[in-house]
């Protein structure tokens, strides 16, 4: 690895870093108004497959998607900046960059990708952070530097600068709770943008949009009410203690799941036992499939009579349709339903013609991708809720998330309501069911027997599990920065008093759980 020495300061300098060209995405542009940045997240493919995962590790695992399908979006570090991809995950709560390419699962693609390599303004805290996961682990220094988020400075933001990893093949924003709660150990890109006054609280929405759009986007502070029809559900997130692994992280209760076939036939897959709570599923942006326990599994497969069973990756092959065509799978939240068209909860091999059922066996239940594309999903950290609406795209209206209590806007979408008759219609699951049975299984193992499955180029994604616990090392730190900078222009919000020219100075205290060093040289 090229080596570049930096000297470094105790503190940032107080002169905001200059912005770098931003990669730009059709009809989705970079947008702040007060309260709220709406900044693009696209679908980027990998060329190798991903590797499948248990995530009964403490640290939810963004690797089962590095290699598959990742949702991207691209931060400015340091000064005077330089724009880095890395996966949004609402599973993990850490932002880190500069994976070891050499020995990431696509050592190619992985040096395609920009990097964070010079800084000016960058502070060394001198102490390591490590998180194992279970294909693949990193090992990072805690630094403090300017984070761009769009327009938005985030000032001394903590993040970590990888030097050993493996599996990966960019870094990971986390925007998910610390596993211990939800007081963040120092603060995370999520608080800072609260904090410094880019937002109003701790909350942001996220829509991941299907393959065939550029349009998707994640919306720190705030929503958008022309991407989603009907009414957001508001749903608690399980407390920890409730949870099933006993840990923080963004779990909500399914009450029952079906798939929509394309004659109309319903075939129910769960249904939460009377009086009970339902089935705990955590969302999750960066698994690239859905993870079902086994029951549910199972019931899911046999609904597929003509999916094949691979055993050496043990996925299911399935029916490659067009975009509109196969029915849907619903998935019911305190009677809310959202419909996942069968098109977009198939994972498309990258390279080759097969088509992979979107869901596995597992015992930790995850909604990733598969389910989040057709979602629209508020995250609400504050309050301790996510609210959740059918995902739609007529157009875009921006409004602010407040903060206290209810401060999600209760609004209902813009966006038409799907016609009843759709084959992916949301109130599909009043049609009358049937239940899988077990000639759809056997139905299934007979298809299995009589269709021969190429092994595509690469091999199958191999089945890993992993029970390995992050470790860290934080000690405390409070600091505090002086920010002045001249007012240039306002956001479209702001009609009249633009205070152009006025110069603002700011004070910014912090708390971390690092320990900074006077001075300090680091090696990049």
């Amino acid at each position: 690895m090229a080596s570049k020495l930096l000297l470094l300061a105790a503190l940032l300098p107080a002169a905001l870093a200059t912005t770098p060209a931003l990669p730009s995405f059709s009809g989705n542009s970079f947008v702040q108004q007060d309260g709220l940045i709406r900044y693009p997240i696209t679908a980027q493919e990998g060329s190798n497959p991903f590797g499948k995962l248990s995530k009964r590790q403490a640290s939810i695992d963004s690797f089962a998607s590095l290699s598959g399908t990742m949702y991207i979006v691209y931060l400015v570090l340091g000064t005077p900046g330089q724009s880095v991809p890395v996966i949004f995950d609402t599973g993990s709560s850490e932002l880190w960059v500069n994976p070891v390419c050499s020995s990431s699962s696509d050592p190619t693609f992985c040096s395609a990708q920009p990097r964070f390599t010079q800084s000016s303004s960058l502070v060394n805290y001198d102490v390591q952070g490590s998180v194992t996961y279970g294909t693949g682990y990193v090992n990072f220094e805690y630094v403090g530097d300017f984070v761009g988020v769009g327009s938005a400075k985030i000032t001394q933001q903590i993040f970590g600068l990888g030097y050993d990893s493996a599996h990966a093949t960019v870094g990971i924003l986390g925007t998910g709770p610390d596993l211990g709660g939800w007081t963040s150990p120092y603060p995370y890109l999520i608080d800072s943008l609260a904090s410094q006054g880019f937002t109003n609280s701790r909350a942001f929405s996220l829509d991941l949009r299907g393959f065939s759009s550029d349009r998707g986007s994640v919306i720190f502070g705030g929503i958008d009410t022309k991407k989603y029809s009907g009414d957001l559900v508001k749903l608690p997130i399980v407390p920890a203690a409730q949870s099933p692994d006993g840990n923080t992280r963004f779990y909500v209760h399914v009450d029952a799941i079906s798939v929509n076939q394309a004659d109309g036939t319903v075939v129910e897959v769960y249904t939460k036992p009377v009086g009970g709570n339902g089935q705990a599923f955590l969302l999750d942006s960066g698994y690239t499939l859905t993870a079902f326990p086994t029951a549910v599994f199972n019931n899911f497969v046999a609904a597929f009579p003509s999916a094949v069973h691979v055993p050496s990756a043990d996925l299911y092959v399935v029916d490659c349709l067009d975009e509109g065509e196969g029915g849907s799978v619903d998935f019911t939240f305190a009677g809310k339903t959202i419909s996942v068209p069968y098109y977009d909860f198939v994972w498309h091999y990258p390279g080759t013609s097969l088509c992979i059922l979107g869901a596995f066996e597992d015992g930790f239940a995850v909604l990733g991708d598969t389910f989040l594309r057709s979602a629209y999903a508020v995250y609400d950290w504050d309050n301790r809720n996510i609210h959740l609406g059918q995902g739609a795209d007529c157009g875009t209206n921006l409004v602010a998330i407040g903060n206290g209590a209810n401060s999600v806007p209760s609004i209902t979408g813009e966006c038409a309501v799907p016609s009843p008759s759709s084959a992916v219609s949301s109130v599909a699951s009043s049609v009358a069911s049937s239940v899988a049975s077990s000639a759809a299984s056997s139905a299934a193992s007979s298809a299995a027997s009589s269709v021969v499955i190429t092994t595509p180029p690469g091999g199958w994604p191999t089945t890993t599990t992993g029970n390995h616990w992050p470790t860290t090392s934080k000690d405390t730190i409070t600091f505090t920065t002086l920010t002045t900078y001249t007012v240039t222009s306002c956001p479209p919000a702001v009609k009249t008093k633009c205070p152009v020219g006025h110069v603002v100075t700011e004070v910014i205290t912090a708390t971390a759980t690092v320990c900074p060093q006077i001075t300090a040289v680091y090696t990049l």
